[in-house]
């Protein structure tokens, strides 16, 4: 019996992105191997229900687990914000077809529906406005002409404009483009021609 728990608990089944299984080995230095190689993916789609600490997500992103998703709204690691400043949200706020974006980890559980904890929660997004993007930097260079170039970890790479708007997030402190470094947060907003022209810098 005893050797069944263990061999349980070393194997934890997952959903991947792409609604993919997988057996998920513990050990030492394996969780952080696999969270290296699967960074945060982001989905999108109506919201069929909220309770205390959680958002259900009609998924139709085409990534992860179609249709149905739990989002687990941890107090210490989840962020709900809304679109326009960056502001908090509370969870009781968000109605039922409301449009959200959750950024959240590659794994969850093999519940139906699954369920999993998000990292961050972008809602209220005005329809004439594109919802700002989660980003974690890996670089923030400056350019000749004064302009920035940020790239995130997934590999995208924004162009910043020298004088784009910086904000810190709910504090009264001054922040610069210079303040954005790799392994920064941040969540940023772009124009048509997909420039950044606005920043929020979480500490």
């Amino acid at each position: 019996v005893l050797g069944s728990v263990g061999l349980a608990q070393a194997q934890s089944p997952t959903i991947l992105a792409g609604g993919r299984y997988q057996e998920r080995q513990s050990g030492p230095g394996v969780k952080d191997a696999w969270e290296q190689e699967n960074d945060i993916i982001r989905i999108w789609g109506p919201v069929l229900g909220t309770e205390d600490g959680s958002i259900r997500i009609d998924n139709q992103s085409g990534i992860s687990f179609e249709g149905e998703i739990v989002l687990n709204i941890d107090k210490e690691h989840s962020r709900v914000l809304e679109g326009v400043n960056g502001f908090p949200v509370e969870v009781r706020d968000i109605k039922e077809g409301d449009f959200i974006y959750a950024y959240i980890g590659p794994a969850m559980t093999m519940s139906l529906p699954p369920m999993t904890t998000a990292e961050m929660v972008v809602c209220q997004i005005p329809q004439d406005k594109s919802a700002p993007g989660y980003v974690k930097v890996k670089s923030m260079q400056q350019q000749e002409t004064g302009d920035w170039n940020l790239t995130a970890t997934d590999g995208t790479v924004y162009h910043v404009p020298e004088d784009c708007q910086i904000l810190p997030y709910l504090t009264r402190n001054i922040v610069r483009l210079e303040d954005v470094t790799d392994s920064s947060t941040c969540m940023v907003w772009t124009d048509a021609a997909g420039s950044v022209e606005k920043i929020v810098l979480f500490a």
